[in-house]
């Protein structure tokens, strides 16, 4: 097996396995406490009792809620944070070294260059909201996780037109990123014109679309890793 083979077809797959039980964990280890302020029906603000919570809540935390220091309960988050953003690293140079040897096999072709780019600039936005965690770099970090999705949106793209242009991969897999792309543009639209959390139910809505895309990103790796394989074998 070369490099090349690992690094595209094998290496993704178990870094998807070590995500999940990282942020698993992370989960299960959260101290507790979600975005607090809550909008009563005439227009002011309260604390949500919620806010005091001692778990992890699926419907009303953020992911990056994991990679906070202190929780918003106000306790240490250290095993949470170091889980979650150590998981948040390791996928951003998973998919740097993935898109090095992806543009590396269509060595040449601008468009593979244009996509490995734009896919090594959302994996170090991955790597960046994990440096930046939102209760000590806010600014940082919100530009860091608006950006992983607009470069990865262009990276499948143009990777989806090679897939679609090239002989030797089937393009059944153009439906798997087509699927991923309509999700991609659908976070990217939530993020900018969807319901803030301080709205009524803008919190659960923003919550459960980020662990929707969270899913397509998962799903895309299986797709595009079984996708690459097959024209790997054909060299």
């Amino acid at each position: 097996m070369n490099l090349r083979y690992f690094f595209i077809a094998i290496f993704p797959r178990y870094s998807m396995i070590f995500f999940i039980v990282c942020v698993s964990m992370a989960m299960y280890l959260y101290s507790g406490g979600i975005y607090h302020m809550a909008i009563e029906a005439d227009g002011s603000s309260s604390i949500d009792i919620n806010h005091h919570v001692k778990s992890y809540s699926f419907s009303k935390n953020f992911l990056s809620d994991l990679g906070r220091t202190i929780s918003h309960g106000g306790h240490n988050n250290f095993h949470s944070s170091l889980l979650f953003n150590m998981a948040l690293s390791f996928a951003g140079i998973t998919y740097i070294l993935f898109y090095i040897y992806l543009g590396n096999l269509f060595r040449g072709n601008k468009i593979a260059i244009l996509g490995s780019i734009t896919g090594i600039s959302g994996a170090i936005c991955f790597i960046g909201v994990a440096f930046t965690p939102a209760d000590l770099f806010l600014p940082p970090h919100i530009m860091f996780n608006l950006w992983i999705f607009r470069f990865f949106l262009i990276a499948t793209i143009c990777y989806s037109w090679i897939i679609y242009k090239s002989k030797r991969i089937d393009n059944k897999y153009l439906i798997g990123n087509a699927i991923f792309i309509a999700s991609l543009i659908f976070y990217i639209l939530v993020l900018m014109f969807g319901p803030t959390p301080r709205e009524p139910g803008g919190l659960e809505f923003q919550a459960i679309s980020q662990k929707f895309i969270m899913f397509n990103f998962l799903a895309s790796i299986i797709v595009q890793t079984l996708g690459f394989s097959k024209l790997l074998n054909n060299y």
